[in-house]
């Protein structure tokens, strides 16, 4: 009998346990410079764009890897995702003979937009002249994205925020032309 209800008290909790095997930050989707996909499902990325969970990109260039919250956050169609990241003071590597520094890139703020297209481009500001001082060309480069999920998910489904089928489809599709 002790046995009977220790099976049923063990298979009543395993029931009422969550599943906890995709909690905490979990890379989700990563892509080549094309837009082509090496790991994951783009299709979970959107979901959790549309759902409010936190995403994170990161990238590399010269050396370096960057990873940054994404701030703002755009789908296209219902196909793409692009992050801009928040401003920063910009900084760059610095070797002093076998000395690795980062340091400051003094008077220079620093944004980033990364897609899953592989485009990015950013932009670099002299912010005590408040002009332009620097800027990439459109660039395409591989990305990875990561999701933030919360130890309760989200039993709804993550419905797009607006469709091209809706009315005001064709007017501001006339309206950017």
């Amino acid at each position: 009998m002790t046995k009977l209800f220790s099976v049923i008290l063990l298979l009543f909790c395993s029931c009422q346990m969550p599943d906890n095997s995709k909690t905490g930050w979990q890379k989700v989707f990563q892509n080549d410079e094309n837009g082509g996909i090496t790991f994951g499902d783009k299709s979970k990325l959107i979901d959790a764009v549309r759902l409010g969970y936190p995403i994170r990109v990161g990238w590399g260039s010269n050396r370096v890897e960057h990873v940054a919250d994404a701030n703002f956050l755009t789908i296209f169609e219902g196909e793409e995702v692009f992050a801009q990241i928040k401003t920063i003071v910009g900084q760059a590597p610095r070797i002093d003979g076998d000395s690795l520094k980062i340091r400051f890139r003094t008077q220079n703020h620093w944004t980033n937009i990364v897609g899953t297209n592989g485009y990015t481009t950013s932009i670099m500001t002299n912010y005590m002249q408040d002009t332009l001082v620097g800027g990439d060309a459109d660039r395409y480069r591989s990305s990875t994205w990561y999701v933030f999920y919360p130890n309760r998910a989200l039993n709804i489904e993550a419905k797009p925020l607006w469709r091209k089928t809706s009315p005001n489809w064709e007017k501001w599709n006339k309206n950017t032309k």
